[in-house]
């Protein structure tokens, strides 16, 4: 039972905020409306390629349990592939529907042959696997992540409130809520929304340690970080803040500053119990697969010093350009005004001043690791822009109350505006360009039909999940004429990216081929094929009107004004990936 007493506390917390304040279930409802709008999105297909790796996570385990029933097979599945730590076991949590539906149904085969897919190509694991169990698996995962993305907005309620009021809380819960970063996030299956929750219960804990004393508060708050960790090794920030945590606790010691930082006994306490949460988190250390683990650390620490390989720019420009469509331009102006602000205020002695500590702490720590790295993209910054708004919100409640005109205003315009940004967003999820090229194929092809399409991995197509998809991975202009497929699918970094000149970024200098220039010219001319251009989904590259790159204050101040997703993988980062051009057949190829 005492195992089970924390459960029954959270419980009742929650339920005592419901009752006393009578706007946080809006807020929660909203927050659950915006994360889960047209969650269904591009299914039976991914997101992104971490997506389908998430999913396919737990059920390699599966795979090689059933392969070999012995305890050692765990480990090899574990190993198998690239498993990503607790985002496993979320996973395997959101997929025990599918399993059961699975052995119901006599497609246990299917299912577990998600997981054995490295000597078997991206088209053909997407297309043996059944829709039904793509569509089911990737959906409850994507709700997992919709349920955290709730959980983020409830923790930072509990912060405002614990560091000043009920006000506070429910304006940084509101801020949250519209906070686009977030809503981008829970609309797909990952690990970047668990690993935020965790991080925010961490410094939740730490705020409550500071303001207590009371020494299992630390011992949460250790826990909770050690999970966001296993989800996320950025997540480690938490133990910085827990640190910063100690030492502004002991400040208040009766016995000195000295005496209360030095607690040998405490402070290991707090790091095993962080240390076991990680160990147990990570399943390849768990079940004994640390080969799996030290190459996620490689990856982790040395790829991000690599230039993105799509287009290549300074640090700092990544994260201006990442943290402005993270959060919209007047948000990103008002996140920045408040921490500002609060820098004059973290030398007072108060509990609000400490959480503006705490919270300063982990941003200044998130960015001098991203300054480092020679690519940041949104999802990277989302625990920035989580901090800020807690930091945001306790500025603007100092703010309403000591000039309540000038602050209702102040709040007014940021909840609007952002509200507008986030909103505009989520509800393109119901026109993303890729499935309206896909509800057109669906609709007009035929049983017979071929489609094909030049991408090496299904995430990057717009096309049905059929077996009547000819897949050629780069254009081939060859032997066209003798495969005079009934339809032909073009997308943007596969084949109209051919026609952009060298200069136009990394990409297009690798692609510069002027036979597969040529080819593609000649299809969208509509004049030497029989095929004729039946539909174009988003936004058409400034290269094929004439125009160069816009300047580069533009296309910041573009992706600050105009929210896109950017959970489609590396490549659609730039916001033009989801161009696609359909093209149907109107005669015989014969000559």
């Amino acid at each position: 039972m005492a195992l089970l007493d924390p459960l029954a506390r959270a419980r009742r917390q929650v339920g005592d905020d419901l009752r006393a304040d009578p706007y946080l279930p809006y807020i929660l409802l909203a927050a659950l409306l915006l994360s889960s709008f047209w969650v269904w999105h591009r299914l039976p297909n991914f997101a992104t390629r971490d997506e389908r790796w998430r999913v396919v996570d737990p059920v390699e385990v599966l795979a090689a349990v059933l392969d070999d029933p012995r305890l050692g097979s765990v480990s090899e599945g574990v190993g198998y592939w690239r498993t990503y730590g607790s985002a496993m076991y979320l996973a395997a949590l959101a997929l025990i529907p599918v399993l059961v539906v699975a052995l119901a149904t006599d497609a246990l085969p299917a299912f577990s042959d998600m997981g054995r897919h490295l000597d078997v190509g991206f088209w053909t694991h997407w297309l043996r696997t059944p829709e039904w169990i793509w569509t089911w698996s990737v959906l409850f995962v994507r709700l997992a992540n919709v349920a955290m993305a709730v959980g983020c907005v409830y923790v930072v309620y509990r912060i405002g409130t614990t560091l000043r009021d009920r006000a506070t809380g429910r304006l940084a819960a509101a801020l949250l809520t519209v906070t686009w970063a977030l809503l981008i996030l829970a609309h797909e299956g990952g690990e970047d929304v668990p690993s935020l929750f965790f991080l925010l219960l961490s410094l939740y804990f730490a705020v409550r340690y500071v303001e207590t004393g009371a020494d299992r508060l630390f011992y949460w708050g250790a826990l909770f970080g050690g999970v966001s960790i296993a989800f996320k090794l950025s997540g480690g920030v938490s133990a910085v803040m827990l640190g910063v945590a100690h030492l502004q606790r002991a400040r208040r010691s009766e016995a000195g500053f000295v005496s209360g930082a030095l607690r040998p006994k405490f402070l290991a306490t707090g790091v095993l119990i962080g240390a076991a949460t990680i160990v147990a988190g990570y399943p390849s250390i768990l079940f004994g697969a640390p080969s799996e683990f030290v190459g996620r650390l490689a990856r982790a620490f040395g790829s991000k010093s690599q230039p993105h390989g799509w287009l290549v720019q300074p640090s700092w420009w990544w994260i201006l350009r990442s943290y402005l469509h993270g959060v919209g331009l007047p948000l990103a102006v008002g996140l920045a005004g408040g921490a500002l602000a609060a820098l004059a205020r973290i030398r007072e002695d108060s509990l609000p001043a400490d959480g503006l500590r705490l919270a300063l702490v982990g941003v200044g720590v998130y960015l001098a690791v991203f300054s480092s790295w020679r690519y940041v993209r949104t999802h990277h910054l989302l625990p920035v822009a989580a901090l800020l708004v807690v930091v945001l919100a306790v500025g603007l409640a100092r703010l309403r109350e000591r000039r309540p005109a000038v602050g209702r205003a102040v709040v007014a315009v940021l909840l609007v505006t952002s509200a507008v940004y986030a909103g505009a967003g989520t509800l393109a999820y119901a026109s993303q360009p890729r499935d309206q090229a896909v509800d057109y194929l669906r609709t007009n092809a035929g049983a017979d039909d071929t489609i094909e399409t030049y991408t090496y991995d299904p995430q990057d197509a717009a096309v049905p999940h059929t077996d009547r998809v000819d897949t050629r991975f780069g254009v081939a202009p060859d032997s066209f004429e003798l495969r005079c497929p009934e339809y032909v699918v073009l997308n943007y970094h596969k084949s109209i990216l051919y026609l952009a000149p060298d200069s136009w970024g990394k990409r297009a200098e690798t692609l510069s081929n002027d036979a597969v220039e040529a080819h593609v010219r000649t299809l969208l001319a509509e004049d030497t094929y029989p095929y004729q251009i039946a539909g174009e989904y988003g936004r058409t590259p400034r290269f094929l009107d004439g125009k160069g790159r816009a300047p580069m204050y533009q296309r910041l101040l573009r992706v600050s004004v105009r929210p896109r997703t950017m959970q489609y993988g590396d490549p659609q980062d730039m916001g033009v990936d989801q161009y696609t051009v359909v093209l149907r057949r109107t005669g015989s190829c014969e000559t």
